[in-house]
């Protein structure tokens, strides 16, 4: 699988680096005819950086295999690789308005659920075959005490949501 997961992390990159292009576009050329297409800049930009950062999260998968001499089960990897190349693609198609016509708007509501819940799948089956058990009781805490600041400041929360809405 090293090999891979190498070249799935070339080509996620590239992906994020050809989304560049547009994204220049789009931000520096107020007319281009991309402007029309792409109806929603945010998302594109949200995009390009999503596609890079996964590239990184695949290459530190790779690391992973190659410095544990391991080598990761294909129900791991499948989901990885497609979560990884899906997720981006959901704010790739929010940056147009093609997420909200007949057969791509279904495409886009399967993608919304399948892909985040592979990855999140993936991520906790490398966390548990793959790295020591102080690592997992961290995560866990850490997911704890993020839980546990959400739910004593959920009225301030509440505020700045609320404040953040009324500039808009």
């Amino acid at each position: 699988m090293n090999s891979f997961l190498l070249n799935w992390a070339i080509f996620i990159f590239m992906a994020g680096l050809i989304l560049s292009l547009p994204l220049g576009a789009v931000f520096y050329l107020k007319n281009s005819q991309l402007n029309d297409f792409f109806t929603n800049p945010r998302k594109l930009k949200a995009a390009h950086l999503d596609y890079i950062m996964q590239s990184f999260s695949i290459g530190l998968v790779f690391l992973l295999e190659f410095t544990m001499n391991i080598k990761l089960p294909i129900y791991m990897v499948i989901p990885l690789a497609f979560g990884t190349f899906c997720n981006p693609f959901i704010f790739l198609l929010e940056a147009t308005p093609l997420y909200k016509a007949a057969v791509s708007k279904i495409i886009y509501q399967i993608l919304k659920v399948i892909s985040p819940a592979s990855l999140f799948f993936a991520w906790i089956a490398i966390m548990i075959t793959s790295l020591p058990a102080y690592i997992s009781w961290l995560l866990l805490f850490f997911t704890l005490m993020l839980g546990l600041g959400i739910i004593t400041n959920k009225k301030k929360l509440a505020l700045i949501t609320k404040g953040t809405q009324l500039k808009k």
